[in-house]
């Protein structure tokens, strides 16, 4: 799409201190807070044009969810302790490993974001649940591993393959 070639900006929504999120999202100007001695622009801006990932949105805090809603549907942000907004243009792809309408149920999670961010779901059981997957994973990682180490063709064993599809999967790929 027109996007391609565009900014990749990914964001760990579960990673980044809840005090430092909407700084990092949305930027912040000089003296906003202690430690600002300059501005910084925030990932929306740097995504601008692009595509912001929002991984992990399931662990947004509540506290930022009305201000990324406010973002998503007015196109705007405005930078911690700034007073003028800026237009920013990107898609949003938002990914998590919870289940968001448990959430919703939960009041963990907004109503209006989730709905303004689930225009077109993609879900991907884990790999536990399509075990017909693995070995061709295993082979195009062994594959990729292969090339990285400058090795003649890979090939599992239909042993090795065995033992991969037998095993619990707890998280994914």
């Amino acid at each position: 799409g027109e996007r391609a070639g565009k900014p990749f900006v990914p964001v760990n929504c579960g990673a980044l201190v809840e005090s430092l999120l909407e700084s990092e999202l949305f930027g912040h100007v000089r003296g906003a807070f202690t430690g600002a001695d300059q501005a910084k622009r925030g990932l929306f801006v740097a995504a601008s044009g692009g595509t912001l990932f929002l991984d992990e949105i399931g662990e947004l805090p509540l506290s930022l969810q009305p201000k990324l809603l406010r973002a998503l549907q007015d196109g705007e942000i405005k930078p911690v302790g700034g007073v003028e907004s800026s237009r920013v243009d990107m898609r949003v792809v938002a990914a998590t490993n919870r289940d968001l309408r448990e959430a919703l149920a939960a009041g963990q999670f907004r109503e209006d974001l989730y709905y303004r961010l689930a225009v077109i779901t993609i879900d991907v059981p884990p790999l536990r649940a399509r075990r017909e997957d693995i070995r061709p994973l295993a082979e195009r990682f062994a594959e990729a591993a292969a090339v990285r180490a400058r090795r003649g063709r890979v090939e599992l064993s239909d042993a090795a393959g065995a033992w991969l599809e037998a095993q619990p999967w707890p998280g994914n790929v």
